[in-house]
């Protein structure tokens, strides 16, 4: 019985190889190019979150600094000469009222004392 040929695989030949060679290289730019799109996405969405930080940290600044002109100004360190020291001014008269409560039953409940400059909403639920 005779043998049959058996069936010959294409030949790889030159232009084959250029085509497998360039089709690797296509599939390496892609691969490279999808991983450098990701990186600028990641890099973007950290550069708005930390504009933003900057952003709340300038108004948390802008406030700190009305704070300290306050502070710094002649107006409170005389509301605090006259709440914490009960000093007056020459010519004043200083009035001291006598709190005849009792340490169980306090005329306001809950809300803490302000000292000033301090804002009320601070006072009454904290910062």
């Amino acid at each position: 019985m005779p043998t049959l040929p058996r069936p010959r695989l294409p030949a790889f030949g030159p232009l084959q190889m250029v085509i497998a060679i360039a089709l690797l290289l296509l599939a390496l730019f892609a691969y490279a190019g999808v991983q450098t799109a990701r990186q600028q996405h990641l890099l973007a969405e950290q550069q708005r979150e930390v504009e933003l930080e900057v952003a709340r940290l300038q108004e948390q600044i802008a406030e700190l600094e009305g704070l300290r002109e306050y502070l710094a100004s002649d107006e409170y360190i005389e509301a605090v000469a006259r709440s914490r020291f009960g000093l007056v001014r020459p010519g004043e008269t200083a009035i001291v009222v006598e709190d005849h409560t009792t340490d169980e039953e306090p005329l306001v409940s809950g809300v803490p004392d302000r000292e000033p400059g301090e804002r009320w909403w601070e006072a009454l639920f904290g910062r």
